[in-house]
């Protein structure tokens, strides 16, 4: 007698399993992605700079870009956040500020600023 219990509750599992299989998936929604970071004119007003021979940035900087860890070259223009100073490769800063609102490095949310572009020579 209980031999056969256990089957048909085995079968009904089975059945269970076979119906789940067969129905259809549950399609959750994608979640929603809100941007957070700069408006475009924010992001120009920043001060840019073309770096000279002397590829001195302005700045607490040091020798390289912080987002992509590469080395700044002469005649490369860099973009300068006006509060903290910290200097990146333009094209670098311009998509990590449409993405986040702060700096990368200290965190800082900047602020918009008037529109410089300068050039630095040796």
């Amino acid at each position: 007698m209980a031999c056969c219990v256990c089957y048909k509750d085995r079968l009904a599992n089975i059945r269970n399993i076979a119906i789940a299989r067969s129905a259809p998936a549950t399609v959750l929604p994608a979640p929603q992605i809100v941007a957070t970071g700069l408006d475009e004119s924010t992001i120009e007003s920043y001060e840019k700079v073309v770096l000279g021979e002397s590829r001195r940035v302005p700045g607490p900087n040091g020798g390289c870009c912080w987002i992509c860890l590469s080395e700044y070259n002469s005649k490369e223009t860099i973009r300068c956040i006006p509060e903290c100073e910290h200097c990146f490769h333009a094209d670098c800063i311009d998509e990590w500020l449409r993405i986040n609102n702060t700096c990368p490095v200290c965190r800082n949310t900047p602020s918009p600023s008037p529109l410089h572009v300068a050039s630095i020579n040796p």
